[in-house]
């Protein structure tokens, strides 16, 4: 989202919304408590919210998803502008940052390596590396969740991107790639290109090492076997081929997406059951049930219904993805206002899935909510992977892993928050759980 002070052309006249401060706008506000301010805004100013000169929230689920599915060609995902600031830090070129004909073609390229082929080669790389995570566990020793996780969750998604004879080298140079590429999608531009700050010099060293890795490999071996690592092949071998800067873009939000979805979903869902031990027996007795009827110590996704339940009531009260922006390119009439071409349109999803108009009890945890036929709310109200045409490439797969890494670690351990008081949401490129720390005991 851009700031909620952005100056440009107004958002529409007529529109209610916070004044904010003479000079700042809402900026302030905002930065400090996101998800309270756009709450705030939500409860008190109604289906659409000024936020700023040039910036809406869209509230009502009917605009969201005619934003996201009906009016989806009339909004691109940056602007001009917004492009040419971030072009030499961010990752232009990439399938997330494209728009129009480009963007189609870039997604129908990579498309068939997200298939059920994938899913089913992640539920086995996660038995392998979630055996690797457990076998490191003591009953009763206390545990950092998120960073035995984020390891996890790295290797899992290099194995599926890469090959699955990565080696535990190429793992760490990744692992150390994480942090520049979440700096280089994430960092505003503030001055000119050409001023020298010590944080621009630190990213362009980022980028050159981050250009290395990437290009080093997109031609390795395994990149020529869609067997061993399907999404590589389909990128490096695509029609048309991407560009050497196209492929380091896409590997790069590949790797950023991948990891902080499937990372933060496991750890978030962790905390809740560890919150709610009496969904957590049931989690365990599902699992253990489910891996004990298949080989190899492998469960099959229908055979955890209620883990499944329990990850998409997670994904409502915590979803990942807790902001979307689009610029609109024409001027659009959403709930009775007429909103500009030009101005940024804002969903949330954390307003959406807590929102008392379509949610009974919003703030408890229920997955009751999602066993038989699922609850009856608009569709608008649930989008963790986001709706229509560029709902997210991987959405299947990262269900697939965070099902399956739950349940092998509920059916083995019940985890006990150590300082439940310290954990909390912060909101960044993903709404991230922090000061997880967990004492595994046996059952």
């Amino acid at each position: 989202m851009t700031t909620a002070a952005s100056p440009g052309a107004d958002a529409g006249t007529g529109i209610p919304g916070p004044g904010g401060d003479k000079y700042l706008g809402n900026l302030h506000a905002f930065s400090t408590d996101p998800l309270g301010f756009l709450t705030e805004c939500s409860r008190t100013y109604g289906d659409v919210v000024r936020l700023g000169a040039n910036n809406v929230l869209l509230t009502s689920p009917g605009d969201v998803e005619r934003m996201l599915v009906d009016r989806n060609a009339k909004f691109s995902k940056a602007s001009a502008d917004t492009r040419r600031g971030s072009r030499r830090q961010g990752f232009p070129l990439s399938t997330m940052n494209s728009d129009g004909a480009t963007w189609q073609a870039k997604r129908h390229r990579m498309q068939p390596a997200f298939g059920r082929r994938l899913s089913t080669k992640a539920a086995e790389i996660v038995a392998d590396q979630g055996e690797r995570m457990l076998a490191g566990w003591h009953s009763g020793a206390s545990r950092d969740l998120q960073a035995d996780v984020s390891v996890l969750t790295l290797r899992l998604v290099t194995s599926l991107m890469f090959g699955d004879e990565f080696g535990e080298e190429d793992t760490a140079e990744i692992a150390r790639l994480v942090s520049p590429i979440m700096d280089l999608s994430t960092s505003p531009v503030l001055l000119p290109e050409w001023v020298p700050t010590p944080r621009k010099l630190r990213i362009r060293r980022s980028m050159a090492r981050v250009d290395r890795t990437l290009r080093a490999l997109a031609a390795s071996p395994a990149a020529a076997d869609p067997d061993r690592a399907p999404v590589l092949h389909a990128l490096v071998h695509g029609d048309p081929p991407p560009t050497p800067d196209e492929l380091r873009d896409e590997l790069a939000t590949l790797i950023m997406a991948g990891f902080e979805t499937t990372n933060d979903a496991v750890v978030w869902t962790s905390v809740l059951l560890a919150q709610h031990p009496e969904i957590a027996e049931r989690v365990r007795a599902e699992a253990e049930a489910a891996f004990a009827a298949t080989p190899a110590g492998l469960a099959r996704m229908e055979a955890l219904p209620y883990t499944n339940a329990v990850v998409r009531e997670s994904l409502r009260l915590y979803s990942p993805v807790w902001l979307t922006s689009r610029d609109a390119m024409e001027d659009m009439e959403f709930s009775g206002h007429l909103i500009p071409a030009g101005t940024t349109v804002t969903v949330s999803q954390w307003v959406a899935h807590r929102d008392p108009r379509h949610w009974e009890d919003p703030e408890e945890f229920r997955p009751e909510r999602w066993t038989g036929k699922g609850p009856s709310v608009p569709r608008g109200s649930y989008f963790p992977f986001g709706l229509g045409p560029r709902v997210c490439i991987g959405a299947a797969v990262a269900t697939t892993e965070t099902v399956h890494i739950v349940a092998d670690i509920w059916r083995r351990y019940r985890l006990e928050l150590i300082r439940p008081e310290r954990i909390h949401p912060r909101p960044a490129l993903a709404l991230q759980p922090m000061g997880v720390e967990v004492v595994p005991r046996e059952w």
